[in-house]
């Protein structure tokens, strides 16, 4: 089977907010918004397509993960915890700590299972990825678990349409797992190799589809690749962008693929080559969003 290539000229800007580290793309169906953040310039973001309005709360500390919550709004993981968010007002409590001993640490990606638990990870924030991360899994009664130590970068978290494998990446190793995942217990099994890069790019953050592709961020490779549930590739999408950090499906049909990206780390020449870093990109796609799972806690 050849790989569809889709070229950068299909691929558009949407919100002009030239983060340093975009990250975390959410798309929110109750506010037909699509919430990201800022990690070194601290902010939540948010844009919706129907009418280019623009959203911006200020956070006290970098963030790192954001989820939608069943209770209403957002839930964010600043680098103590993870906090409530209500769209308008903005930060609210705290939920449930995290880390508070680690302060070189940072929360890192998550997404949530169907049941509502929320899988999130934790690295070193110093650039030095040192060994020191986590994954976590928050459970329906609001208790932490310490799945996994000793990660570098964990990424790419995201669960297949029935909810029975988990997609986790160990970026620094250029590698993505796949692991069998039962929904009523959040018991998952060991990884398998689901994919690699080669030297030069890592997987960085995931979604998956309506078809169980994985649309993956090459960071450092200026593309977008999906998967098919065997790791084969099935399509790049080429982009205008060098650090790629996350992809997300939403908008009205769930057919419009939002990309964030990084201005961290680029030379002043590659941010010339590259006027759009830091922004929000978009395309069409034709397979559409699975259904977002929120956080019961």
């Amino acid at each position: 089977m050849s790989v569809r290539i889709i070229p950068a000229a299909n691929v558009f800007p949407v919100h002009r907010a030239n983060a340093v580290t975009g990250e975390m793309p959410y798309w929110d169906a109750a506010t037909q918004t699509l919430w990201w953040i800022d990690i070194q310039g601290q902010r939540l973001l948010g844009f919706r397509p129907a009418n280019g309005e623009t959203v911006c709360h200020n956070m006290p500390s970098l963030p790192g993960v954001l989820a939608g919550r069943r209770a209403g709004g957002l839930v964010i993981g600043l680098e103590d915890g993870l906090y409530a968010v209500d769209p308008v007002a903005g930060l609210g409590a705290r939920l449930v700590a995290a880390e508070e001993d680690m302060p070189l640490n940072r929360l890192n990606e998550g997404k949530a299972d169907k049941m509502g638990r929320l899988w999130f990870g934790s690295l070193d924030r110093t650039g030095q990825f040192l060994p020191v991360g986590s994954l976590y899994r928050l459970d329906l009664d609001g208790t932490l678990a310490q799945v996994r130590t000793g990660m570098r970068i964990p990424n790419a978290i995201d669960f297949s349409v029935d909810g029975r494998r988990l997609y986790v990446a160990e970026s620094h190793e250029r590698r993505i797992d796949v692991m069998d995942y039962d929904p009523a217990t959040g018991a998952a099994g060991p990884p398998h190799p689901f994919m690699t890069t080669p030297e030069g790019a890592l997987p960085d953050g995931c979604c998956v589809d309506a078809e169980d592709g994985v649309w993956v961020a090459i960071i450092g490779g200026g593309r977008m690749e999906r998967r098919l549930p065997d790791g084969s590739l099935d399509a790049v999408i080429e982009l205008p962008v060098s650090r790629p950090t996350m992809p997300m499906l939403g908008g009205e049909d769930g057919r419009t693929l939002f990309i964030t990206c990084q201005r961290r780390l680029l030379s002043s020449e590659a941010l010339t080559r590259e006027p759009l870093a830091g922004d929000l990109l978009a395309l069409r796609v034709d397979v559409p969003a699975k259904p977002v799972n929120l956080v019961a806690v």
